[in-house]
């Protein structure tokens, strides 16, 4: 399930969740910043926690990345809306 484009100051985020057995199974972002290299690379650093932490939790409500704070943030909406669309519920 796709989520939703969420457009930040440094570029859009947008996430696709794999949902499994009524469990997140992967998480993978489709859009995120990467126009200016230092989004490149707070996004690489940023995206691989935040979706470690999303299938740890099974959960949109993850803490956000320190100096990731926007793309944290897009990245929790756009999944969180992607699981609501779904029927699933994240707690």
């Amino acid at each position: 399930m796709d989520g939703p484009v969420v457009d930040t100051r440094y570029g859009p985020v947008q996430v696709e969740v794999v949902v499994a057995g009524g469990r997140i199974s992967d998480v993978k972002a489709l859009e995120y910043p990467n126009e200016a290299r230092r989004s490149q690379l707070i996004s690489e650093q940023a995206l691989p926690l935040l979706h470690d932490e999303v299938v740890q939790l099974q959960s949109a409500n993850i803490d956000t990345i320190s100096g990731a704070t926007y793309t944290s943030d897009a990245y929790a909406q756009s999944l969180q809306s992607a699981l609501d669309s779904g029927g699933v519920v994240s707690q």
